[in-house]
């Protein structure tokens, strides 16, 4: 089935602003996947798996490294990392896919180290879903 993304986009932005996102993401586990660790805490296994830091030579746009998101709404941004991986799941592939999550991990970061004393759950997933509609364009 091919989606139109932005439509289905414009839909998820939707749903955040008007659905109790922490109700459906309840029973989402956290994201793990394409060197991306989402978590609440960052516990003695995730560390040391970022610490090892392997070197990766590939295809792939972005720098490759790990990247842990450290947040206090790891369920609901796993939600969203889910929704995308089935928005974009025809346009990525095993390469791209470090360099879409990659880039959806960084801006998570990114807004998490500028809003340390606010973070906003809302805000939050909006602003990595900028970033995800900055990849269609």
């Amino acid at each position: 089935m091919k989606l139109n993304i932005q439509d289905e986009l414009d839909k998820l932005e939707q749903q955040i602003y008007r659905e109790d996102i922490s109700q459906k993401a309840s029973t989402t586990k956290e994201w793990g996947g394409a060197d991306v660790i989402i978590c609440k805490d960052l516990d003695g296994q995730t560390k040391k798996w970022v610490e090892e830091g392997r070197i990766v030579i590939g295809f792939q746009n972005a720098e490759p490294k790990r990247r842990v998101v450290i947040t206090e709404y790891p369920k609901e941004l796993s939600w969203l990392f889910c929704q995308l991986k089935y928005i974009f799941s025809e346009k990525i592939d095993y390469i791209s896919k470090y360099d879409f999550y990659g880039s959806l991990a960084q801006s998570a970061i990114n807004y998490l180290k500028e809003n340390k004393e606010n973070e906003d759950m809302k805000s939050l997933l909006l602003f990595v879903l900028d970033t995800a509609k900055g990849v269609n364009k």
